[in-house]
């Protein structure tokens, strides 16, 4: 069985940047949830790359009204 969350190799692999500012910012572009973890490495679990629909999905647009 895999691990849970994904490497710091493979998180670096994924987004070609070993800072986890940049790190954060190219997932967050992919619309890959990822979170900071207190040793400032970058945290991403696996099931969010192999099962993107269980991801939250976008807010829908807020449409305005056709009275005047």
């Amino acid at each position: 069985m895999s691990e849970l969350a994904l490497s710091d190799q493979e998180v670096i692999d994924l987004t070609h940047y070993r800072r986890a500012a940049e790190q954060l910012r190219a997932l967050r572009e992919m619309g890959v949830p990822a979170t900071r973890l207190h040793d400032n490495t970058v945290r991403v679990l696996r099931m969010h790359l192999i099962h993107p629909a269980t991801m939250p999905a976008a807010p829908a647009p807020v449409r305005k009204s056709a009275r005047k």
